[in-house]
Parts: C-alpha cells; sequence; structure tokens
C-alpha cells in the first residue's frame, strides 16, 4: 500500500537538507521509506539506500561532497545504528554547507544533529510517532491487505487496541487471516504482543516455524546461513516471503554478492527463546542448529561465534576441538569469560580426555591471574609432550606453543630460565636443517603465531637481546595483521615502541605507541600492552619539553599493576616519575623514588641499570654530591655501559680547569659512537658551550651543528636542559637561527629551551659539573688491630656518609640503596673495623686514615 500524506511529506522533505523519521520499532519506518524510495526510482530519480549498521556509502558521501552538483538523496535506515564518528560528521556537514547534502534518516530515538537551527532555517522536516500512526484509511487498507475478508468493525476494533501501530495491525490482521476471528486475543497476565507473535507464528507452515526456531539466535542472517542452520533447501526463499509481510522479518540489501541480510523483529527472537525452553522437541531443533552453526563458523574461521554455538549443541569433542585451535585467539581478544565457560562444559576438568587443552588453560590462568594454576598447567603441558612422539601439524604443536609461551611468560619473573626459553621459542619457530628427524617449523594458526612472537620478544627485551626483539616483532605485527587481530598488532606495536625508546628513538616510538592504543579503536587494551603505550608517550612528550602532557601519561600507569607487564616496565616508570619530579624541582621526593630497589628476576638488563644509572647520576649533581656521582659512574662500568661512563668522566675533566681539553676528550668519546643517543647529544651540547669560550667561531658552529643533528631527529629537547640556562649556549643558539642557513630544528629549539623554567640548583646547568672539584683517590685500605683489610667502595661510600651523621634512611637515600643495604654495609664495615657501633667506626677510621681527622 502507499501511504500518499507521507509520500507527499517526504517529497517536501528531500528538498530540506535533513528528514528525520523517529520512532519506535514496528511504527512502519522502513517500509515507508522503502516505497518512497522504489517510487521515486520508477520514475528515474536516483536516491541511495544505507543500512545504518552499514555507513559506508553515507561516509564516502560526506568525504565527496560537491557543492556545485545536485545532491542525491541518501536514504539511512536504523539511523540509530550509525556510530558517533558518523554522525558527528554528518552534523558538521549539515551546519557547514547544508545545501549540499538531502539526507532522510529513520532512527528510534533523536540524533545529536543540528536539527532545531535547520528548522528555523526552513531546512529541516522531523517526522514522529504520531505521524506515522496509520489513519482509519491507511490501516482499513493495511489489514485488508493481509486479511481480504475484514470488515470495517474488525478494522475499528484493531484500531482501538493498536493505536495505529504498524506491527500490531499487520499481527492482528494474520490471525483474522487465519481464523477467521476478529475478536481480540487478551489473555490475563500474558502481554499482548506475546500473544499476537504466538499466534501469528502458530498459522505459518510447519516448515517455516522450523526454519525461524533454527535460525532466530543469528544476528545477521542471510538465505545461505539459513539453509545452513536450519538444513532446510528452501530457507531462503521462506525468509524472502516472510520479509515482504514486513514485521517479523526485515531484509537489509547490505549482503555479500548482493544477497540481502535478515533480521528478526526481537519481539519474535524472545518468543523463540521462550518456546524452545519450553518444548523438547523445539528445543532440539536449536541444538541441531548451534551444532551446525558451530561447524559453519568454525570453517569460516569465526572461533568466537563457533564457541558460542558448540555451548548449545551438546558436543564436548567439538568444544574442545574449538579450545585448541581458537582459544589463544580469543584469550588474546580478551573473551576470556567465553573460554573459560568452554572449559566448564568440558566433563573432565582436570582434562584428561583433553590433555593438548593443557596449554590453552594454562593462558587463560595466567590472563585471569591465576599464577599457580598457570604454572602447574605449563608443567603438566611440559609432561604430555615428553610423552609423545611429536609431530608437526598435529595438536602436538599447539600445546607445544602454548607451553613455550607460558614459560617465556614465567622466565621474566625468575620462575624458568630466560635463554632456555628463548631457545625453545626459537626453535619451536625454525626450521633446523640438521635435525635428522627431519621435524619442522611448527604449523601455528596466525593468531597463535603472533602471539607467540610477542611472548618471545618480551622475553628478548628483558634479556638484553634488543635487535632480536625488534626483529621478532616485526615478523608478530605483519602476522596479527594477516589475522586481523586487533589487539596482537597493538601488542606488538606496544612492544616496539618500548625497544624504540630504549634505543634512544623517542618519536618513532611515539609514533608506535600511539598506533598501538588506536588500533583498538573503543575496545579497551590490555593492561599489559596499554601501560608500555603510555609510558612511551610519557617520555616522548618529556623529550619535547610537554611536561603537562608527561604527567598526563604518567598518571595513566602511576597505579597500574605492572606485575603482568615485568621489571623493564616497572624499571621505567621510576625512570619517567623520577624525571618529572627532577623537571619540577621536587628533588627530595625523586631521591626517595630512585632509592627504592625494583622487584627483579635477576640482574637488571643493561639498559635498564643504564637509565637508572644516568637519571641517579643526574640528581648526585644537581645535589653536588662527589659520592654520588662516583657510585653511579661505578654502576655503569659494572653493567656493561663503559661508552656511557666514559662520556660522563671526559665531561666532568672541566673540573681541572681547560675547557678545550674537556672537548677535545668529549669529541673523541663522541667519535666511538658507542654511547646512548639521548647522553650523547647532551655531551654534543656541552661541548659546545665549552668552545664558546675557548676555541674559533668554526669550530663552535660545527659543534652546534652536530648538536642539532643529534637531538632533531627523535626531537630530544629535554637533554638540552643542563645546558638550556647557559648564556652561552642560547646566544650561540640565537646568533645560529639568524644566520644564512639555519637548522631546520633550530628555531623550535630555541623557542622551547628559552620559555623553559629551571627548577631548583639547575641553573648555570654546566656549572653544576664545573663547581665538582677533583679529590684524592679515596683511600681503601689500612691496617687495623696488626692486620690489613681493604674497604670495598660502597663501604666507604657508607662510611663517608656515617661521618656526617646522617641516619640509615638518609644514608639510604644519598646512596640510592635500600635502608637494609646500608645496614648489611655497615654490619661488614664495624666486622673489619673491629667495633660494634657507629662512634667506634668513626674513631677508628680516623685513626687508620680512612677518615679525615676532625676538626
Amino acid at each position: 500500500m502507499t501511504r500518499e500524506r507521507l509520500h507527499s511529506a517526504l517529497d517536501l522533505g528531500v528538498r530540506s537538507s535533513l528528514t528525520m523519521l523517529v520512532a519506535p520499532a514496528g511504527t512502519g519506518k522502513t517500509v515507508l521509506l522503502s516505497d518512497w524510495v522504489a517510487r521515486r526510482r520508477r520514475t528515474g530519480n536516483a536516491v541511495v539506500w544505507v543500512p545504518g549498521h552499514a555507513p559506508e556509502a553515507l561516509d564516502r558521501a560526506l568525504q565527496t561532497i560537491d557543492v556545485e552538483t545536485p545532491p542525491v538523496p541518501i536514504v539511512v535506515d536504523d539511523a540509530h545504528l550509525l556510530p558517533a564518528e558518523t554522525v558527528t560528521e554528518l552534523a558538521q556537514v549539515l551546519r557547514k554547507s547544508p545545501d549540499a547534502v538531502r539526507v532522510l534518516l529513520a532512527s528510534r530515538y533523536d540524533l545529536p544533529l543540528p536539527v532545531p537551527e535547520l528548522e528555523l532555517r526552513g531546512l529541516a522536516l522531523t517526522l514522529r510517532s504520531g505521524d506515522l500512526r496509520f489513519t482509519d484509511a491507511e490501516a482499513t487498507e493495511l489489514v485488508r491487505a493481509h486479511a481480504k475478508e475484514a470488515t470495517a468493525e474488525d478494522v475499528q476494533l484493531f484500531q482501538q487496541r493498536t493505536a495505529g501501530w504498524a506491527a500490531a495491525l499487520v499481527l492482528a490482521a494474520r490471525t483474522l487471516a487465519a481464523s477467521g476471528d476478529a475478536v481480540w486475543p487478551l489473555v490475563n497476565q500474558r502481554p499482548v504482543l506475546d500473544l499476537l507473535l504466538g499466534e501469528t507464528l502458530s498459522t505459518l507452515d510447519e516448515r517455516v516455524q522450523a526454519m525461524l526456531l533454527s535460525t532466530f539466535g543469528a544476528k545477521n542472517l542471510t538465505g545461505r546461513l539459513a539453509t545452513i542452520l536450519s538444513g532446510d533447501g528452501d530457507a531462503g526463499a521462506m525468509l524472502a516471503d516472510l520479509a515482504g509481510n514486513g514485521l517479523l522479518v526485515t531484509a537489509y540489501s547490505d549482503g555479500s554478492e548482493g544477497e540481502p541480510v535478515y533480521r528478526y523483529h526481537p519481539l519474535l527472537v524472545e518468543l523463540l527463546r521462550r518456546r524452545v525452553t519450553a518444548t523438547p522437541d523445539e528445543a532440539q531443533l536449536v541444538v541441531d542448529a548451534q551444532h551446525r552453526s558451530a561447524l559453519y563458523y568454525e570453517n569460516r574461521g569465526d572461533g568466537g561465534t563457533a564457541l558460542r554455538s558448540a555451548l548449545g549443541a551438546d558436543d564436548p569433542a567439538l568444544v574442545a576441538r574449538i579450545l585448541l585451535v581458537h582459544g589463544p585467539e580469543l584469550l588474546a581478544a580478551g573473551d576470556q569469560a567465553l573460554t573459560a565457560a568452554g572449559f566448564e562444559a568440558l566433563p573432565d576438568h582436570d582434562l584428561r580426555d583433553y590433555p593438548h587443552l593443557l596449554g590453552v588453560r594454562g593462558l587463560l590462568r595466567r590472563g585471569s591471574g591465576d599464577v599457580a594454576g598457570a604454572v602447574l598447567d605449563a608443567a603438566s603441558a611440559d609432561q604430555v609432550l615428553a610423552a609423545t612422539d611429536r609431530r608437526p601439524g598435529t595438536p602436538d604443536d599447539a600445546l607445544e606453543a602454548d607451553a613455550t609461551m607460558l614459560h617465556l611468560w614465567e622466565s621474566r619473573y625468575g620462575w624458568h630460565d630466560v635463554q632456555a626459553a628463548i631457545s625453545r621459542a626459537r626453535a619451536l619457530l625454525t626450521l633446523d636443517p640438521a635435525d635428522v628427524r627431519g621435524r619442522h617449523r611448527a604449523v601455528l594458526g596466525a593468531e597463535r603465531l603472533a602471539w607467540l612472537l610477542i611472548e618471545l620478544a618480551a622475553a628478548e627485551i628483558w634479556a638484553d637481546e634488543l635487535d632480536d626483539a625488534l626483529a621478532h616483532l616485526d615478523e608478530a605485527v605483519v602476522t596479527a595483521r594477516m589475522a586481523g587481530h586487533p589487539r596482537l598488532i597493538a601488542g606488538c606495536l606496544a612492544h616496539r615502541a618500548v625497544v624504540q625508546h630504549l634505543r634512544g628513538q623517542g618519536q618513532s616510538a611515539a609514533q608506535s605507541a600511539q598506533a598501538a592504543l588506536d588500533v583498538t579503536g573503543d575496545e579497551e587494551l590490555p593492561q599489559e600492552y596499554a601501560v608500555r603505550a603510555c609510558l612511551v608517550l610519557g617520555f616522548a612528550a618529556l623529550g619535547e619539553l610537554d611536561l603537562d602532557t608527561s604527567w598526563h601519561w604518567y598518571e595513566h600507569v602511576a597505579d597500574a599493576e605492572v606485575a603482568d607487564s615485568d621489571t623493564v616496565i616497572a624499571g621505567l616508570r621510576v625512570v619517567l616519575h623520577g624525571v618529572l619530579l627532577i623537571e619540577t624541582g621536587r628533588l627530595e621526593d625523586a631521591m626517595a623514588a630512585l632509592t627504592t630497589d625494583l622487584a627483579s628476576a635477576g640482574p637488571l638488563p643493561s639498559f635498564l641499570s643504564r637509565d637508572l644509572a644516568l637519571l641517579r647520576l643526574r640528581l648526585a649533581a644537581l645535589l653536588g654530591d662527589q659520592s654520588g656521582i662516583e657510585a653511579q659512574l661505578a654502576e655503569l662500568d659494572r653493567t656493561g655501559n663503559t661508552s656511557d661512563a666514559r662520556l660522563i668522566r671526559a665531561m666532568l675533566t672541566v673540573c681541572g680547569g681547560d675547557p678545550q681539553e674537556t672537548a677535545t676528550m668529549i669529541d673523541e668519546v663522541l667519535q666511538t659512537d658507542g654511547a646512548h643517543p639521548p647522553l650523547a647529544s647532551a655531551a654534543a651540547a656541552f661541548r659546545t658551550v665549552l668552545l664558546a669560550g675557548a676555541a674559533g667561531q668554526s669550530a663552535v658552529d660545527a659543534s652546534l651543528m652536530d648538536t642539532l643533528h643529534r637531538v632533531a631527529p627523535q626531537r630530544m629537547l629535554h637533554v638540552l636542559i643542563p645546558v638550556a640556562h647557559e648564556p652561552a649556549f642560547l646566544d650561540e643558539l640565537r646568533r645560529h637561527v639568524g644566520g644564512p642557513n639555519p637548522h631546520p630544528f633550530a628555531s623550535f629549539a630555541l623557542e622551547k629551551l628559552s620559555g623553559h623554567e629551571p627548577t631548583r640548583g639547575e641553573s648555570n646547568g654546566t656549572a653544576l659539573l664545573a663547581r665538582q672539584h677533583a679529590k684524592p683517590p679515596r683511600r681503601l685500605e689500612a691496617m687495623v688491630n696488626g692486620a690489613r683489610i681493604r674497604l670495598t667502595a660502597r663501604e666507604a661510600e657508607v662510611l663517608d656518609q656515617l661521618a656526617l651523621g646522617n641516619s640509615y634512611s638518609e644514608i639510604g637515600q644519598a646512596l640510592f640503596i635500600t635502608e637494609n643495604t646500608v645496614k648489611t654495609h655497615l654490619m661488614a664495615l664495624y666486622r673489619k673495623l673491629g667495633v660494634e657501633k657507629r662512634s667506634a667506626a668513626l674513631r677508628v677510621a680516623r685513626a687508620v686514615g680512612l677518615l679525615p681527622l676532625s676538626g
């Protein structure tokens, strides 16, 4: 039927920018718009139809607006399903270029569009439920289209009971056609619509009812899928016939290859759900359909839908098979609850019948916080593998990969040898030509392979093997993208961001970190990955002297539980916090933060030891603590960061009073190219200041240009803070900016550094080093009670602090060690000096020359 009054309203509305149909489900919005579109097309007028759940055509139209071309009307059905970003873009277009669009939206509720302002300008029309209610004449035509024998009295009764609601009118008319009785079918304690839907459903052919019962669980149903689920070859034709009636089923032309997609009315779905719970025979229809659905989605690679269907199919073996193949995929996607439900559906909870699922269950337990259970499952998986003759391309591959992932995870906390776990993972991933048994690289699904590569890279980062970690992360991100798995892609990018940061590639790291946060859209990123991304973004903002943004990112992770991330991430969080505290002048707080020992599975990686030592050394310099500087230099040497230690020692030679010689020594170390890039950049800037007062202009210019070349690619402005308030450096930078051929980064650097406020103790930054006075070598040996003793460097530092009258806590803060560690060194010191208390230790130390005489 044609509702001429509404067609006329739409004809009028399409002359304006926006026409809105706002009304609940079942009021005839889709049928009205479909009829109107069909009539326009029959008369040769172009129109675009867009389902709300597939807004690509609308997005393309909004992105290609041409104000010079008459707009083609765009009809959007179910507009309440449009993504928020699409609605926002449409609102902007309606505000800026209303004459360039003609949009008709059917929605169940109002959308955040500029309707009032457009209505004031005569550019919008809104039709609501009252407008869509069927008049008596329209109701008569509608009812008689479904029940030819309906009388005027019948229609009047229906109108009174339905208030012109299209869905109820159609249901009532179908009931009348089937029974010949127009008495309103009210039953006490039963909703009218349920009764109407039920009686309408009962008039359908048994095969149609069976098809509906078999398929109502599918959200987007095609004729092909309906055939698979129901096992009825005519299912597609049945759906098309039901959709033609316009209520129980609605057809959308957004399927693949032009195949319609069907959706059931929500009330019908609820009714069918109640029926299958009450009738065993109909419940079996659903069980059979769920089994067919599980097989269908399993073959399509949709593990989540397959497992949900399998849970209703009463087939434990099928559930187990889907868990084995798709379990890691589901866990990586955050579907812990669904995966847990799969294990709960297995009758044998100790997995005697499904031993290859031990690895998947271990990964589930790990993700849910059951550490002990995960460790036990990893050990049990090893036992199963040891008892079998592993063959590639079998479930053994999956179990081996899952057990290896668990061991890589364990190795980051000292529960498993890290090199053994890394070697096992590499062997699993690599074809060994020398293997006489002819074993090949494991056959793994893309999701499982990507996750294994991420876990391998995380262990390699902890083991200080950054090149290997980066190579495996590059492979992982390609694999995850092939699988189309956003969370795994984010995991790869977040770990890669950490490696790039550790290498001094701040901007590259920030790009990877931001991409990790963006790739999942509105989906929440797992904390293990989010912590990494936020920390790296915090360091990147710090590098550009944007302290507010850096604090913002730090606050995202300040209270996060980083145990799931490992000591590397915990250490980087301490470093970021310490730097921010220093930059805001809170030196005492920074000292407290940096004194805290990190809980570690073993010796810290050299890069983390380096970052902590460099930051502690900077703080010691700000506090004028020479012993603290020496202690951190020793730490750099001890942890293999000798190039960094050499560079700092070269800078410290300025205390000898020959800037030219210091600059030469710095230059010699920089030419070896072994120092950490941020430190090398800071040293280059320091050299520029020294040369400004001791060398010719050409040497100063060359040093300044080298400094800018070092800091510009990764925008490492933060490393210039020690020289930011040296007049010589800023003067040279200003002169360079005003010169004939300035470096592209120079102007930006000058603006940022000129606006930076120094913290306490930071003004005249290079003078901090100049104020350090050369001291004779510290005496460590002496004769005590006829025996020669030798103090360790740390014991000597503790003794010096003891002489200053500091408490255990104050000594710990000054030396960046815990109070318990202070007590341990004191016990050793007292034993060597042959004393039992502080006063006696100081007296003996002065007497034997280990401390200067007082007074």
